[in-house]
């Protein structure tokens, strides 16, 4: 299958189907429709694309959190140009995604093999997108088990309860937890860790000691107050890096004094955990591991004849500083 006979099934120029494959405006929009739809069905690459360098389109967010971005990309990078690949950015609010209503035909016009996608949103089409298009693909820092999408993460629930578990075998109890927005897949995960270590030590839940983290410092300065004074835990955990230097700062200008008034973990280790007044009990994630897995994944992708879903998950790992101590009786 060619360009030529491309155009000859649809009944159109060989020029107007350059035009549809380089995103022209000027072709309506029946004729495109005809044209990406007998391209779809047949699985048409044309030729200037199938015999270059694979090239791999990477959805990405905002990158609001550039130390969890740059390890991960340097693994993807460094995996990439071993296996002899290139890596292309594709915002996820950019305009050239949103405004396509067809994926294979965007993969196809931008010459991508398919797609790595990093932590997209829970409300998110874009997972059984893939799936639907058979577009190859890997979702990166989020799970999807039992679906046919493709993903590698780590084991957010398990690092979590291990975090929980290590506080209430100090003899903790009223342990509070200090949550992100419930906005990926990860922070449903973590929030279960916490919740499932509480019912394996038969520990009640309690509402009062769970709080949505706040990125106003003030409001989060009122919130720990409040905590402080009514609710009285032993222990706090944080399912962000950055909430535990939220909290952890709110808490000294409190004058509570960590780990000797209230024990604080967290969830993400990275070069200033050990750094932290006191070094910061934390959950460590291999950050460029899941990078370097999730090329390694879609590779393998690539050589099979038919799609089957490729799901893996790496460990979490406890890393115990002087943050967190035994409870006082």
């Amino acid at each position: 299958m060619n360009i030529r006979k491309i155009a000859e099934l649809c009944g159109v120029s060989v020029s107007t189907v350059s035009r549809i494959l380089n995103n022209k405006p000027d072709v309506n929009a029946e004729t495109r429709n005809k044209v990406i739809r007998l391209m779809n069905e047949h699985g048409f690459q044309p030729t200037i694309v199938a015999n270059r360098q694979d090239t791999i389109g990477v959805i990405t967010p905002t990158i609001s959190f550039p130390e969890y971005m740059g390890e991960l990309m340097n693994g993807m990078m460094e995996t990439a140009y071993s296996l002899d690949m290139l890596l292309t950015l594709i915002p996820y609010a950019g305009k050239a995604l949103n405004e396509t209503n067809d994926l294979a035909h965007f993969c196809r016009s931008n010459g991508l093999k398919g797609l790595l996608v990093i932590n997209p949103p829970l409300n998110s089409q874009l997972p059984e997108a893939l799936v639907r298009n058979r577009i190859p693909h890997t979702i990166l820092a989020a799970s999807y088990p039992h679906t046919e999408v493709s993903w590698v993460d780590i084991d957010n629930a398990g690092g979590s309860r291990a975090a929980v578990e290590h506080l209430i075998a100090l003899g903790h109890r009223r342990i509070a937890l200090f949550h992100a927005p419930i906005l990926h897949p990860c922070d449903v995960d973590r929030v279960q860790g916490y919740n499932n270590a509480l019912k394996d030590a038969g520990i009640a839940p309690n509402p009062a000691l769970v709080y949505e983290l706040d990125a106003e410092a003030d409001r989060l300065h009122e919130t720990l107050k409040k905590v402080w004074k009514e609710e009285r835990p032993t222990a706090m955990f944080c399912t962000t890096y950055r909430g535990t230097l939220a909290v952890s700062s709110e808490l000294q200008r409190l004058g509570i004094k960590v780990p000797d008034d209230v024990s604080v973990a967290g969830f993400g280790d990275y070069a200033v955990s050990p750094l932290m007044n006191p070094p910061m009990t934390t959950v460590h994630q291999p950050i460029s591991g899941i990078g370097k897995a999730a090329v390694q994944q879609f590779e393998r992708l690539l050589q099979r004849e038919s799609y089957e879903p490729v799901q893996t998950v790496l460990p979490a790992r406890l890393i115990v500083r002087d943050s967190t101590k035994e409870v006082k009786i």
